[in-house]
């Protein structure tokens, strides 16, 4: 029976096989999304990495690009303005992340104690969350007004000078940082929550038995337990804010002065408004690069140290 099932299988043709079968069957349902990242994903990253050795002003033929070699990635290494970009980049993503998570897990460790009216609670914390970044940043800008914006009309009332939040140089990011975080708040507060409510009880009632006080306990049992949930909230966090974009658009274009200027917006200026598609397409190469260290080191940080520690 087995050698004539060999035979048999042998004189088969290769298509009519039933290995054959399943397995054009699986690349059948997955040839869609398979040509999907290929046109849309892939292909966009191939030419971007052979745009960086062109120059182009993205409008005429391609016939015209003007092969240019490393000059672009040389060029962009020098650039101050790129790098202040990052500086400043940097800085926003600091704030942002350190603050939101900061913030977020205290108010997720406050509302976890809630009972009472929690849907309502959590819902209005959340609401800024669903609203389009678009809409916010354009109700904070007119909050943020010098004369008649709502914060200094709150100011005056206690006799505190108009705060120039978007004309200052030295604050104008802080206060655009201050409005995302605002935003974002109640999405750190759910994922904390979420991460609070998988840790069992029965860990802090132990705790409690041994007369471990509420710090030894955060510390000692909640923190390490949420590592998973800071490492995807920080990773998610930070590549968002390395790429912000729409709030330093409507709301001061790069400025005063640059002080708002983040790489993302530079990256757009260079080729929407100085038409050097090649060369924005090299920064945006190098951001993308920046971004894939930086989460590497986050991901090797969590798992291999950082709050491993606590355990």
């Amino acid at each position: 029976m087995a050698v004539a099932s060999a035979a048999q299988t042998h004189t088969t043709p290769f298509w009519r096989r039933r290995s054959f079968i399943q397995a054009a069957t699986g690349w059948l349902f997955a040839a869609p999304i398979l040509i999907y990242f290929t046109i849309f994903v892939f292909g966009p990253i191939l030419a971007s990495l052979a745009m960086m050795f062109f120059k182009w002003n993205g409008f005429g033929p391609l016939t015209q690009a003007e092969f240019v070699g490393l000059g672009n990635v040389t060029e962009v290494a020098g650039d101050e303005k790129f790098l202040g970009s990052f500086r400043n980049t940097f800085v926003y993503a600091i704030v942002v992340v350190g603050s939101g998570v900061i913030v977020g897990l205290m108010l997720a460790l406050v509302l976890n104690g809630v009972t009472k009216f929690v849907g309502f609670v959590r819902s209005t914390y959340y609401l800024p969350v669903m609203l389009p970044m678009t809409a916010m940043a354009l109700l904070w800008g007119l909050m943020f007004q010098v004369r008649y914006g709502f914060l200094n009309q709150i100011l005056s009332f206690v006799n505190i000078p108009p705060v120039r939040w978007l004309i200052n140089p030295d604050i104008a990011l802080y206060s655009i940082s201050l409005m995302v975080v605002w935003k974002g708040l109640g999405w750190y507060m759910v994922i904390f929550l979420a991460g609070l409510k998988a840790i069992p009880e029965e860990y802090y009632e132990a705790a409690r038995v041994d007369g471990a006080t509420g710090w030894q306990r955060f510390w000692k049992i909640t923190l390490p337990l949420l590592k998973p949930t800071l490492l995807f909230v920080i990773v998610v966090t930070v590549i968002g804010s390395l790429q912000v974009f729409s709030p330093i658009f409507i709301m001061t274009q790069g400025g005063p002065a640059n002080a708002t200027n983040v790489v993302v917006y530079w990256v757009y200026m260079t080729a929407f408004q100085f038409l050097r598609f090649g060369y924005a397409t090299t920064q945006a190469v190098y951001l993308f690069a920046v971004i894939l260290v930086i989460t590497v080191i986050q991901l090797r940080l969590f798992r291999e140290g950082g709050l491993t520690s606590y355990y």
